[in-house]
């Protein structure tokens, strides 16, 4: 039993301060970061997970989880909690790793174009007031921004820049599980969407 407020929706705090501030820029009549917010924060991992359970159903990928332990306190009172995380999923070819994830990258990519949209149609006919113009701005940049690390990604995979790993499980089964190499090291791909 999931013990804690806000679990489910925000796990990291930086995320809930960004909810905030988003609600915040709607009465300036920016909606447009918390459409992008909710789609990026809340309906795109919901859908990659339930993608990933549907092809791990039909045996064509391999997901990889990690158990951890949580503390949390409930009226001052310790609950213990446990939590599965998911890790970088395993797939039978490495076309098909390589698919899945130019498939989610464009997703991301449509999202992010969505949010722009939404930002152009809310300053379709401009205004007078110079505060939610400069607001505008600061979040087109901010959209641009994350376009640029998307495209970054997309032409990564589909220039094939990136490593692919085997895993043989305790069957003799082979997977094939997909990296990124960055100046911090070798990441997986899973942490990049």
């Amino acid at each position: 039993m999931n013990y804690s407020l806000l679990s489910p929706f925000f796990t990291r705090v930086s995320y809930l301060l960004l909810f905030v501030v988003f609600l915040g820029l709607i009465f300036y009549g920016l909606s447009a970061p918390f459409c992008y917010f909710i789609l990026s924060a809340l309906l795109f991992p919901i859908g990659v997970s339930m993608r990933l359970h549907r092809l791990n159903e039909i045996g064509s990928a391999l997901t990889l989880t990690e158990n951890t332990q949580w503390m949390v306190y409930i009226h001052g009172f310790p609950a213990q909690e446990q939590r599965a995380v998911l890790k970088n999923p395993c797939f039978y070819s490495v076309n098909r790793l390589r698919q899945f994830f130019i498939r989610c990258v464009v997703g991301k990519i449509m999202m992010v174009l969505t949010g722009m949209g939404i930002l152009a149609h809310e300053f379709l006919y401009p205004k007078n007031e110079p505060v939610p113009l400069a607001l505008a701005c600061i979040v087109l940049s901010g959209l641009l921004y994350v376009m640029g690390k998307n495209l970054w990604l997309l032409a990564r995979l589909i220039n094939n820049r990136w490593e692919s790993e085997t895993l043989t499980t305790s069957t003799g089964s082979i997977w094939y599980q997909g990296f990124i190499l960055t100046k911090r090291g070798r990441e997986p791909m899973f942490n990049w969407l």
